[in-house]
Order: structure tokens, then sequence, then C-alpha cells
């Protein structure tokens, strides 16, 4: 693809030069001599044709008689899009008139590119108008027929509807309603119980709603940001709060703190900074699998603090993936192939505890801590005392991939593809060069803020200020690329986390628990990995920011009456609640699966890998334990 001019091909003209150069490891290239036949009539067709040099002939005709040239084709158009549309057989045969060079996509990358790029279908219409008038024959009618058939059923959101039918609807109105009575029957008893031994009414009540949302969650019949914002506004309702202190995660530091980091995550994903910088670093590296894993590995934990979104960081690594695979040779399902996802699912997704800034669900943890422990947390101060648990997990993470998915053969190919991709990004824009500027600036405060004393969350909000004022930012980037919803529920979750804080409930459920923990709160060797254990087996039922929730609502008071600072609590916790032993538990794995569109790995073939995980989280969280003990974090 070195000469290939991707701004000059009409069906991608539409596409911005982000979505151009992602675009590309999906295309194949190929050539073929004068007098080449590309398709033949009558054959079932899954692949579209992008012509880019040469000339072809689109030649039709009735049974076995001779073909007649119906049209031909020049560098630019594409050929073979109707049976893709219509799921019918090839309407024609294609010959090579001269020296050709095509770009081959899927039909499976071509209903993503269909599906969600519509300057691509207006293109196919006026090309199929143009085909049509060029072309005569009732078959041709009717092929196309049944293409705008398809289209219409499948595709516009009434056929959605009618599929489900009024019964789905109803069953799932009946199962949520006998959900909700389940519940309220069940949170009753458990106040009943509560004020029965001798709960005051506010613990009851905090009790009462922290053990409804965790029955809410697991069961999934409701949204988990609903079940969220519940919480705060059912305390205030109960008459057991303050609306101001109920709702104080929405003015606390850390709500403003994952605002402004999303601003950052959104200009540099929107600019295509986070593509270029991943290219740019795994380019460096020689093209063989051995380096080329651990590139993957080492450059998603280096962009991990600049690029500060796990799940995004993952969906920009699925393509990725797949690029190198293929450069490489690796077939899917191959052992090669595997590793080379799995390296990426290491560096780019499972690494984000080592930063705070490495993912939102790091600044919740944060933000549930009690306060005067939170704000004597900086940047600097987090990475210091993560580093030895990051560093043991990633190392026996990374042997682990090495040794379970060693490729049976020797693969080394150029890497044409990458400088593909990054030809077609082209040179640093002026929104690129002021995102990378405000992202190094904003580390460079994060790092240095125990000299500068100013709250990392005016930091990140005064970059925030910075891309909105130099145009990186707009008012519908704003809304559409900033996760609000998540938002939403911090602030939620971070009042409420407050409420129980402040009602002394959870100094009520340290002094309950000791006597069950009595036999293990002695050795930090025993405690830590309990814990780790017992958020790996919470995941299977709550989502990961709940399991946060609960974990350190109901470990830290144990923890800190037995000199363990709750900061190891929020490490050891952040490290272990994303298994992925089933799909489900881990969004970061679910996004870098749905990158590679299949093309890699099933899940089966990773599972072992999952289990290994969990083992060394336990194995860094036990070899960090002197290291805090040295730092004075355990007593």
């Amino acid at each position: 693809m070195d000469h290939i001019s991707f701004e000059d091909i009409p069906l991608l003209s539409g596409l911005d030069r982000v979505e151009r150069a992602s675009l590309i490891p999906s295309l194949e290239r190929e050539e073929y001599p004068p007098g080449a036949y590309l398709m033949h009539q009558g054959d079932l067709g899954d692949t579209l044709f992008i012509v880019v040099a040469g000339t072809a002939s689109i030649r039709k005709g009735l049974g076995d008689g001779p073909r007649a040239e119906v049209d031909r084709v020049y560098p630019g158009e594409c050929f073979g899009e109707m049976a893709l549309l219509s799921g019918a057989a090839r309407t024609a045969d294609v010959v090579a008139l001269t020296e050709l060079v095509v770009l081959k996509l899927t039909k499976k990358s071509f209903d993503e590119l269909f599906l969600k790029h519509p300057t691509v279908s207006s293109y196919l219409s006026v090309l199929l108008a143009r085909r049509f008038s060029a072309r005569t024959g009732l078959d041709e009618v009717d092929e196309r027929s049944r293409g705008a058939s398809l289209l219409t059923t499948e595709h516009h959101p009434s056929s959605l509807v009618s599929k489900g039918g009024v019964a789905v609807k109803w069953l799932s109105l009946g199962s949520s309603t006998m959900a909700v009575l389940t519940v309220l029957v069940a949170c009753w008893a458990f106040y009943l119980f509560l004020s029965s031994r001798g709960a005051s009414h506010s613990h009851a009540v905090l009790s009462t709603l922290l053990v409804g949302a965790t029955i809410l969650w697991s069961l999934d019949f409701f949204s988990y940001h609903a079940v969220t914002i519940a919480l705060p506004l059912l305390a205030v309702l109960f008459g057991v709060a303050d609306p101001g202190k109920a709702f104080s995660g929405f003015s606390s530091p850390s709500w403003f703190l994952v605002l402004g980091v999303f601003a950052i995550t959104a200009a540099i994903s929107s600019t295509g900074l986070m593509y270029r910088l991943v290219l740019l670093f795994v380019r460096k590296f020689p093209p063989h699998y051995g380096s080329q894993v651990f590139a993957l590995a080492i450059s998603g934990l280096l962009l991990t603090p600049v690029i500060p979104s796990s799940n995004g960081r993952a969906a920009l690594s699925g393509p990725l993936a797949v690029t190198i695979s293929e450069t490489l040779g690796f077939q899917k399902d191959s052992p090669g192939a595997i590793g080379i996802a799995m390296a990426c699912l290491l560096g780019f997704g499972h690494m984000s505890f080592l930063f705070m800034n490495g993912t939102a669900t790091c600044y919740l943890a944060l933000g549930l801590l009690p306060q005067e422990i939170g704000r004597t947390v900086t940047w600097s101060g987090w990475l210091v005392s993560a580093l030895p648990l990051g560093l043991v997990f990633f190392t026996a993470s990374f042997l682990g991939i090495i040794l379970l998915y060693r490729p049976r053969v020797r693969a080394g190919v150029r890497a044409s593809v990458i400088d593909a991709q990054l030809r077609a990004l082209g040179p640093m824009t002026r929104h690129e060069m002021l995102s990378l500027a405000t992202v190094v600036v904003t580390l460079a405060a994060f790092a240095t803020q125990s000299l500068h004393r100013i709250d990392g969350a005016w930091i990140a909000m005064l970059s925030f200020l910075i891309l909105f004022a130099g145009g990186v930012l707009n008012e519908k980037s704003v809304r559409r690329d900033i996760d609000w919803n998540f938002l939403v529920s911090f602030g939620s979750l971070v009042g409420f986390g407050t409420l129980i804080s402040g009602s002394g409930l959870t100094s009520v459920i340290a002094g309950d628990l000791r006597p069950y923990l009595i036999g293990i709160s002695g050795s930090p060797y025993l405690f830590l990995p309990v814990v780790s254990c017992a958020i790996h087996l919470v995941r299977f039922a709550l989502p990961l920011p709940a399991a946060l929730l609960v974990g350190i609502l109901s470990i830290v008071p144990i923890s800190s009456a037995i000199g363990i600072h709750p900061l190891v609590i929020a490490l050891v916790l952040l490290a272990s609640v994303n298994p992925w032993v089933v799909p489900y538990q881990n969004s970061i794995y679910l996004n870098l699966l749905e990158g590679t569109q299949g093309k890699i790995f099933a899940h089966h073939q990773v599972r072992k890998l999952a289990l290994l995980q969990i083992g060394a989280v336990l194995l860094a969280v036990m070899v960090s334990i002197p290291y805090w003990r040295y730092t004075g974090l355990i007593r």
C-alpha cells in the first residue's frame, strides 16, 4: 500500500483521516495480470473490490453464452457491492483489461463501513443508479430489488421493534415488576432485622439501601446508572441525609478531576493523536513476534497516563492487533495471533491501576476513600505506591503470554501497513499538537503536585479550558465524547460513600466483621490475598464500580484498624476488579474482542491466561507487602 492515495477513492473520501487509517488493516492489496478473472457470474460474493490502478471490464450474459461488456471500472471505483448488499450471487464477470491493482474488503468490514458512515451509503446509491441505467435485464432489477428489500427490512428501526413483539415487552415488564417487589420485601425484612438488633434508624436505612442496590446490580434488571442515582436520592427521601451531603460527590474535587480527564481523553481521541502515538511507538520495534508482543505491552503501559481511558485504549488496540498479526503472517486462532491480542489486553487495559489517571475507576476508588486520606494522595505518590504491584503483575502476565502462546512458525514481515496508516493520518495537525502539549503539561503538573500544591482537579479543569478555548473541543464533542453517565454515577457513589463514612456505619461494620476475620487480620500475607480473592468472586455478580463501592466501604475500616493504609486496599482492589474468566466481567476485554472483529481469537482459547492473571495478581500482592512495610503503608 506504499503508493495508494486513499483520499482519491470516492468510496472512502467521506471518511476523515483517522477513519481511513483505521480501515487500512481491513484492506488486502492484490495484483492481477491482463485477462485474469476477479469474479464469475453466479459465484457467491463475500468481497468488495476497489480499483487502485488499471482497468477492469464488467461482462454479463445469459446462461453459458458469451458475455458482453456492460461497463468498465477505473482507478478509484469499486465493484462487487451488489452481492454484499443483497446476499445474492455475483451478477457479472469482472476481467482485468490491464495490469490491475485492487484493494479487497471483506463483507464484515463492508457492513460496518456501510452502517457507520452515511457518505458510504450515499456513494453506493449513486453508483447503483449509474450502473442500473447502464445495464438492462429483468434479473438485474430483481437483484437490486432484493438488495433494497434486504436493507429496508434488516436495518430499518421498525423491523427491530417487530422482532421483539409485545409478548417480550410484557415479559420484560413482568420480570422487572417482580424483581422490584422481591427486592422491596427483602429490604424491608433486612431493615426490621437491623432495627431489632439495635441499629439506629440512619444506619438501618443506609445499610438497607446498600444491600438493595447490591441485589439489583447483581440481577441486572435495571440500568446500573439508575440504581446508582437512586442511592443518595432515597437517603434524602427517607430523611437520613441532608441533600447537600448526599450529593456532595458532584461538588468534590474528584468529580471535577474525572471531568477534566474525560475531556483530555476526548481531545486526544477525536484529533487522532491517540491512534498516531500507538502506531509510532509500535513502529519503532522490529516486526518479529517477540519484539511486537513486548512493543504492544510496553507501549500500552507507557501510554496509559497519556490516554486515561482503559476502554478507549483497548478498543484502539484491537485493530492494531489485527494489523500486526496479519503483517507477521499469523492465521486466526494461531498461538502467535492470540499472543499479540493478549499483549494488547495487558498493556492497554489491565495496567490502569499503576497510574492515578490510568482510568476513571482509579478516581472512583480515590473518591471513596476517607476524605482525610484522599486529599493526601498525589499522582506521584500513587505511582510510587503502586510500582511493585504493577511491575510484578506486568512481568508475570507477560511471561504467561510468551509461554502459553508461543508461535509454531517464525514470522517477520515489514510492517508496511502501519506505514500506510501513518501516511493516511498525514502530518500532525494544530489540534493534535495542542492536545499533545496539554497532555505533557498536565502530566508534569500531576507529577510535581507536591511542589506547587495545586489540586489535580484544577489542573485537569485548566486543561479542559485550554482544549475548549483552543477549538480542539466544542459543544458537540463535549456532549458526545464525555461519558456523562459515568460522571453522574460517579457523583452519586462518592456522595453515598461520604454518607456512610460520616454516619459512623463503617466503624460499626468493622466491629461486626472483626471477630470473623481475627484469624487473618493479624498478617497482611493472609489478609490482602483474601481481599483480592473476595473481590474476584464479587465481580461475578456486581459491575466494577459497585464492586469497588462495596469493597472499599467494607474493608477500609477493618484494614485501618490493623495498620494497613487505605491506599493499599484501593490498589489491591483495582488490580483485582478486572477478571475475565467469563467475558461479561470485563468491559476492557469486551472492547478488545470487538476491536479484533473475531479475526484473532475466541474466548475459550484465552481462558487459561485469564486464570493465570488471577494468580499474577496474588503474586504481585504478596511481593509488594515488604515494600509497603518499608514505605510505612503497612505497620
